[in-house]
Order: structure tokens, then C-alpha cells, then sequence
């Protein structure tokens, strides 16, 4: 998906048009819809992340998720092999131990209160 087709998703989630949005931007009329054809700037692009409180990298194309970068890791929702301690990949058979003890540790800590 591009950025414009992100873009357009997000206004419609936010009920606004498109229009609206370069209005309340500051942007000339069909400023985002010409970035089909030629590259933004990095600066519009960071205002129209921020309106939506997105990030870049979300509506670049270059993560699915839309949510800023908050250097939280959910290791229940990280595959598998992309992890390291150390410098040192954890291998997936010890990752999923881990997963296994923390499990089992909340379920203990929840049983207690």
C-alpha cells in the first residue's frame, strides 16, 4: 500500500476528507494525491504522521504498524530468531522457553492477588 492509499485510510478513520486534511495542514489543494506521481517532502509527510499520530516508517510503507516506535518489545508477539542477548541470536528453542517461564510466572503472580 502506498502512501497516499495510507493516508486516505486514516482520513477515513478519522472521518475527514482527504481535502480537509491538507486544509487543516496548511497544504495546496491536491498536495497528497500529487504524491502518487512525485516524492513529499519529509517534513509534509512528518506533519500528516503527526496529525494522525502515526509513524513514518507506517506511512512510508515500511512497517504495517502504525503505532510510533516505543522501544517496547512484546516478546509474546515478536517471531521467532529475530531476538539477541548479548549480541548473540537467541536460538528459537530458547526463546520459546523463555516465553514458557514468563507465562508461567505471570500466571503465578495473578493466583496470588
Amino acid at each position: 500500500m502506498c502512501t497516499v492509499d495510507r493516508i486516505k485510510n486514516l482520513a477515513k478513520e478519522h472521518h475527514i476528507s482527504v481535502y480537509e486534511l491538507e486544509e487543516q495542514l496548511g497544504f495546496g489543494k491536491n498536495t497528497i494525491y500529487q504524491w502518487t506521481k512525485r516524492t513529499p517532502s519529509v517534513e509534509r509527510v512528518k506533519k500528516v504522521a503527526d496529525y494522525f499520530d502515526v509513524s513514518l516508517d507506517y506511512l512510508m510503507g515500511r512497517s504495517a504498524n502504525e503505532k510510533i516506535n516505543t522501544n517496547k518489545i512484546d516478546l509474546a508477539e515478536t517471531q521467532q530468531g529475530i531476538l539477541s542477548f548479548e549480541g548473540k541470536v537467541i536460538p528459537d528453542n530458547e526463546l520459546e522457553l523463555i516465553r514458557k517461564m514468563l507465562r508461567n510466572t505471570q500466571s503465578d503472580t495473578s493466583e496470588d492477588h
